[in-house]
């Protein structure tokens, strides 16, 4: 997933409270109906995630990924 696709993600996630309980319902269905493309070892980090964090630990995740990915 490109740093574009993690932070598209993040700010879905940050702005939508549908896209936030959707994912936490089923992550795999919601991602892929956003249209990313996704690695198979980013599905395997999608399906292994606990999704029940909080919005704020979800949000600090994300953006580390999405920073550590730049390079």
């Amino acid at each position: 997933m490109s740093r574009e696709s993690i932070e598209a993600l993040v700010e879905k996630w940050t702005e939508d409270t549908t896209f936030r309980a959707a994912i936490r319902k089923d992550p795999e269905a919601t991602i892929r109906a956003t249209g990313l493309d996704l690695s198979p070892d980013e599905w395997a980090a999608v399906r292994n995630f606990d999704w029940n964090v909080s919005d704020e630990e979800l949000t600090t995740r994300a953006s580390m990924d999405a920073c550590c990915s730049e390079g």
